[in-house]
């Protein structure tokens, strides 16, 4: 592995913990920076960034919620757990 790759793997596994609030500023930011790009590269690489922080953001909010569903699915099909089968 070279010192680059590691340093992107290492600052991968720390962006990736940040708070949710963190990767919604850095999306916000990303979309400013992107109304104001100028080439094709810029704003699909820009693009690329808000879509990857908002799905980082989005993930960190799911898991940190007590009780969250491990999928949306369980969410639509659990019964309320005042409900008892049968009555």
């Amino acid at each position: 592995m070279a010192v680059a790759d590691f340093g992107n793997a290492v600052g991968v596994a720390v962006l990736e913990r940040r708070s949710a609030a963190y990767h919604r500023a850095a999306a916000a930011r990303a979309r400013r920076l992107r109304a104001e790009a100028t080439t094709a590269w810029s704003k699909e690489y820009l693009t690329d960034a808000v879509v990857r922080h908002e799905q980082i953001a989005t993930e960190i909010e799911r898991t940190s919620e007590p009780d969250a569903p491990a999928t949306p699915q369980e969410n639509e099909t659990a019964a309320p757990s005042s409900e008892t089968p049968g009555q």
